[in-house]
């Protein structure tokens, strides 16, 4: 098997027929006028992308560039004075809405590529910008940490939340992602954090990768867990067909993917080891120590409201969805002309609003409170949802018992968690990934259709 959307079958189906949407190039003053018009709540998240890596790991669909160390301080240096412009831009903009950002996910690409002094920068922009000190969170890679001074930058410069990518504890699993780093620098750089003070560590572990046993992976899990960080991540190894690994398995040059079964096997193996570990479900992927804390990821993407800074990154007002060009060159030209680095957008519905906080709540979150859902959108959740044929999708996922009523919550089942999975990764790959993939192959498209 590979984990491409056609293996997730049915949901994948019905994903492709619930999100799919068309994209256009607008003018600047009409992005400008929907993203100040939708964006109505006090507070917001952002996501910065970082679109440098110095190297490409098989399997990663993202918007990302290569680069050498030798110059890695003069590309970013040129490309956080344009990022610092994007992020200046906007809090002009959105000035007289008193808009406070107050968490920021940073990822890429690798943002532990970028310098502290840098991150000092960007850090100091959106405090002045926002009038807010937000909580910073990067995605990091080993390789980069395993550095102490590296490390003690970041956490100076006012990073407070990593998310380290140790993907897996076996050597030969890391080489089969196209890895760099080695189990000894994932460990370095988690010790690192822990001494430079980072308040929170997040390690992200991947399963279903090429030729990956199920006690390979329960190894993982405990050797993780008994590292003791915040958050463990489990994330099952996407197949894009536009993805180098894609095109290595189907040649023959790294094993064959473990099948469904198998896929299910690891995803329980998660489920059940991690609570005996004192850690708690948040998320279907997410393991977190602390009940108030998760490293945020797929989460705004979905609900919003999200800003998006940097070249790749993609923002959602809540009724306005947008992706900025890809291209590093492009996103600093059209700042350079004092426009926003927008490649394509469009405008979203109430009732497809709230089927994705529907979504993302139940099926990501685990659970959907009905009154919260009613304090966001202004209307009872059984009106808002009845008006959607969504709500026969979720009459027949109760009645066969993938989620249950109590009081005013909707709860996923642990029968429910598999069918989770296969909505949430068909909908990344069939919407964040397709973006992404489109937005690759030119920097200002006229118009792009997902699926």
């Amino acid at each position: 098997m590979i984990l491409i959307p056609r293996s997730l079958g049915f949901w994948n189906t019905i994903s492709r027929r619930v999100f799919k949407a068309e994209y256009t190039r607008p003018g600047d003053e009409s992005i400008r006028k929907n993203i100040i018009s939708t964006l109505n709540e006090e507070e917001t998240a952002a996501y910065i992308h970082i679109p440098y890596c110095t190297g490409t790991c098989w399997f990663c669909p993202y918007a990302r560039h290569p680069v050498s160390k030798n110059n890695i301080d003069e590309i970013i240096g040129k490309y956080v004075k344009y990022l610092k412009k994007e992020i200046r831009t906007y809090g002009e903009l959105l000035r007289d809405k008193n808009l406070r950002i107050m968490d920021i996910h940073a990822g890429g690409g690798t943002p532990s590529l970028v310098p502290a002094k840098y991150w000092r920068e960007i850090i100091e922009e959106i405090t002045s910008s926002f009038d807010a000190k937000p909580s910073i969170a990067i995605e990091a890679n080993p390789e980069d940490l395993k550095d102490e001074e590296t490390a003690y930058g970041l956490v100076d410069a006012g990073i407070n939340e990593f998310s380290l990518g140790f993907q897996s504890f076996h050597p030969e699993l890391l080489s089969r992602l196209g890895r760099r780093h080695s189990v000894e620098d994932s460990i370095k750089a988690y010790d690192n954090l822990r001494n430079a003070g980072a308040k929170y560590i997040n390690i992200d572990l991947m399963y279903m990768i090429p030729g990956q046993s199920l006690q390979q992976w329960i190894e993982d899990l405990e050797k993780a867990a008994g590292l003791g960080p915040d958050e463990i991540t489990a994330y099952p190894t996407l197949v894009l067909e536009n993805s180098i690994g894609y095109k290595m398995i189907r040649e023959g040059r790294l094993p064959e993917q473990p099948g469904m079964n198998v896929f299910k096997q690891m995803m329980y193996a998660a489920e059940d080891l991690l609570p005996r570990r004192n850690y708690i479900g948040l998320e279907i992927y997410g393991y977190s120590r602390h009940p108030d804390w998760k490293y945020v990821t797929v989460n705004y993407e979905m609900e919003g409201p999200l800003l998006g800074f940097g070249a790749g990154a993609m923002g959602f007002t809540g009724a306005y969805e947008y992706q900025n060009t890809c291209y590093p060159e492009a996103y600093g030209d059209l700042l350079s002309r004092n426009k926003l680095p927008i490649a394509f957008a469009r405008s979203v519905s109430l009732e497809e609003r709230a089927i994705r906080y529907t979504t993302c709540r139940l099926f990501i979150c685990r659970s959907l409170d009905k009154k919260k859902f009613e304090y966001k959108f202004n209307q009872s959740f059984e009106k808002l949802i009845g008006k959607t044929g969504f709500k026969w999708f979720l009459k027949t996922l109760k009645l066969t018992g993938d989620i249950r009523e109590e009081d005013d919550k909707i709860l996923l089942t642990r029968k429910g968690l598999l069918t989770a999975h296969k909505i949430t990764w068909a909908f990344v790959m069939n919407v964040p990934c397709r973006m992404v993939e489109e937005c690759l192959k030119e920097p200002l498209p006229e118009r792009v259709v997902i699926p």
